[in-house]
């Protein structure tokens, strides 16, 4: 199952009063927002127009949850750990697809035989 992000930005009073509800109960942060996902998805899907296509990947991805087929923090870390190298290094070729040198570089990529 292919995993997407959310960045959230909390006041740091909302932050700290989520965070305090969290650990006293012994929650985790993310499972806890997974959570009030699902259940607003649940709720308000039906008034969200989708094609049939759209309606079975939305099922589909309900059941893999509801199975409890999610990543946790680690594994996405972990799975875009390559991603971002590969990202980096785009940037770094610019647009030419020749390696930027730096002052002083010799234009060679370590990496590439």
């Amino acid at each position: 199952m292919r995993q997407k992000s959310i960045t959230l930005r909390l006041p740091k009073e909302e932050y700290m009063a989520f965070t305090t509800i969290c650990n006293e109960k012994g929650y985790s942060k993310s499972g806890k927002i997974r959570e009030f996902i699902r259940n607003i998805v649940k709720a308000e899907i039906g008034e969200v127009e989708l094609s049939a296509a759209e309606w079975e990947k939305v099922r589909k991805g309900i059941r893999e949850i509801e199975r409890g087929q999610f990543a946790t923090f680690e594994e996405m870390k972990r799975d875009l750990a390559p991603r971002r190298l590969a990202n980096k290094q785009n940037r770094e070729q610019g647009e030419t697809g020749h390696r930027v040198t730096q002052p002083g570089g010799t234009g060679e990529n370590p990496g590439r035989a």
